[in-house]
C-alpha cells in the first residue's frame, strides 16, 4: 500500500518516520511525504476538521492520502483548547497551563486523529492518551503543547520525554497503529 502524508510539520514527519521505522512493515506500506499548508478550519469538533484537510489534501493530490491533526482536551474546560489548540499554543505557549484555576481539575486527554481518503471515502483513525496539564511547561521537546501535556503514569511531560520516548504513549502513534491494523495489515473489502 502506498499513500502521501500531507504536512507541512516537521516534528510530524519526523515522529512519523521514526514511528515506521520501529513497525518494520517492510513494502506492506510505503509513505510519501507531501508538504502541502492545508487549511484548517477553526471549529470545536475536531473529526470535523480533519475530515475538512482530509478532502482538500485527496483534491490536491488525487491520491490516497492521510493527515493528523491532534488536540488537547482539558476535563475542566470541555472542548478546550481542543482541535484549536496550536493556535491557542503558537499564541500564548506555556500561559495555556493557567486557563485552569488552582481548584480545577488538570485532567485531559491528548486525542490525535488520522483522515484518510482513498479517493472513495474518508475514514478516520483516533488515538487518546489521557493524563494531566503541567503547572507549566517543561522540557525542550517544543511539538506545540507536548511541554504541558503529561501522561498518565508519567511524572515528566512529552516535552521532557522527547521524541523517542512519547513515541510509548503518543495518541498519533495510537492513531497510526489503529490506521496500520484496519488498512495495511487488515484491509477492508471494498
Amino acid at each position: 500500500m502506498k499513500v502521501f502524508f500531507v504536512t507541512t510539520n516537521q516534528f510530524k514527519i519526523d515522529e512519523l518516520e521514526a514511528y515506521l521505522a520501529a513497525r518494520r512493515l517492510g513494502d506492506r506500506l510505503m509513505v510519501s511525504m507531501f508538504r502541502y499548508p492545508l487549511q484548517e478550519i477553526l471549529h470545536s469538533d475536531i473529526e470535523r476538521i480533519v475530515r475538512q484537510k482530509t478532502i482538500e489534501a485527496y483534491e490536491q493530490i488525487r491520491c490516497p492520502c492521510i493527515v493528523e491533526h491532534s488536540g488537547l482536551f482539558m476535563d475542566a474546560l470541555p472542548g478546550l483548547p481542543g482541535g484549536v489548540g496550536r493556535i491557542v499554543w503558537d499564541a500564548i505557549g506555556e500561559r495555556m497551563c493557567g486557563f485552569l484555576s488552582p481548584t480545577d481539575p488538570r485532567n485531559a486527554v491528548a486525542r490525535s486523529l488520522l483522515g484518510y481518503c482513498d479517493g472513495r471515502r474518508v475514514r478516520i483513525y483516533t488515538g487518546e492518551t489521557r493524563g494531566h496539564v503541567a503547572d507549566r511547561a517543561r522540557g525542550s521537546y517544543a511539538f506545540s503543547w507536548d511541554p504541558v501535556f503529561i501522561p498518565e503514569g508519567s511524572q515528566e511531560t512529552y516535552g521532557e520525554m522527547g521524541p523517542q520516548r512519547k513515541q510509548l504513549t503518543s495518541p498519533g502513534a495510537k492513531a497510526w497503529a489503529e490506521f496500520i491494523d484496519k488498512e495495511v495489515l487488515r484491509p477492508p473489502h471494498r
